[in-house]
């Protein structure tokens, strides 16, 4: 164990300048791995998900997409899923589905293979609404889905407990935790804030929700990584379950996220259309030759 991992679990009040040391270590700990074969190949699959209130997994799915067109000769469907949550509803001007399958589309992905699931409002109503579709849709079982690190642990854990039939294999961004604060994702609004709170809740979530609405995390959690989870949890509380009085607490937390929406929308809009045309200058120059 790390001197620094010893401080967290020996004294939060040593932390207490440095919320940023916490966060990574759950964004790098609490999180799966790929294993879709993205960086020998590409397992031929029927379908790509995008999920969530993140731009970056529709940029990433769709750079999938187009290696999977030139390695398998096919383009997958591309299911775009989510619908509006607490922060989302503001930092997109539509459902998180819709805001996903239009990035889609500015990547290239025909239109006719996309998709749009957009009435769940949690992960497993998101799960549960990708499983109808993948059955609907009758296309096959394969699902590829493409998310961020820190949805990676959750969201395996609930599809292999809501969806366990679905054929599913995950692309996890390699992203550090500091490059996935996007201003897009409303992730670095409040110097990186709306990240805390949802880190702050992953753990939390995971195991308040083993055995109901997913399967119990399959490995140790360890101390230093408890240590900051819940170190984070007593400081972040908008992604919280929450008594009255943590409510209260939480009123002043998403007001000031809520201004920093409205101050930086067009910072948001900019950076997500350079990341846009980054996106596809790497399909025209690294994938499609």
């Amino acid at each position: 164990m790390s001197e620094l991992s010893e401080c967290i679990i020996i004294n939060y009040k040593v932390m207490s300048k440095n919320d940023q040391v916490c966060a990574t270590l759950i964004h790098e700990k609490l999180c799966i791995t790929s294993d879709c074969g993205a960086g020998t190949g590409l397992k031929k699959v029927d379908y790509i998900i995008c999920i969530d209130d993140d731009a970056t997994s529709a940029l990433c799915a769709s750079a999938l997409a187009w290696r999977h067109k030139k390695v398998h000769k096919i383009f997958p469907t591309m299911l775009c899923v989510g619908g509006k949550g607490l922060m989302s509803r503001w930092t997109h001007k539509t459902t998180e589905g819709r805001h996903l399958a239009e990035v889609c589309k500015r990547c290239g992905i025909p239109k006719g293979r996309i998709v749009v699931l957009d009435k769940g409002t949690n992960t497993g109503a998101n799960i549960q609404e990708i499983w109808n579709a993948v059955l609907k849709l009758g296309e096959g079982n394969r699902v590829l889905f493409a998310c961020t690190k820190r949805l990676s642990l959750r969201l395996k854990l609930t599809q292999q407990k809501q969806a366990p039939k679905m054929d599913a294999c995950y692309y996890v961004l390699p992203e550090s935790m500091d490059a996935a604060c996007k201003w897009y994702n409303g992730k670095r609004l409040g110097g990186c804030e709306m990240m805390y709170h949802e880190l702050a809740s992953i753990l939390d979530r995971c195991e308040a929700y083993a055995g109901t609405f997913q399967e119990p995390i399959p490995f140790e959690i360890t101390p230093d990584v408890r240590a900051a989870a819940d170190y984070l949890a007593s400081r972040y509380r908008l992604k919280m379950p929450r008594n009255l009085l943590q409510n209260l607490r939480a009123i002043p937390q998403f007001l000031k996220l809520y201004f920093a929406i409205i101050r930086n929308r067009q910072l948001m809009e900019d950076e997500l259309e350079t990341d846009i045309q980054r996106t596809l200058t790497h399909i025209e120059t690294v994938i499609k030759p």
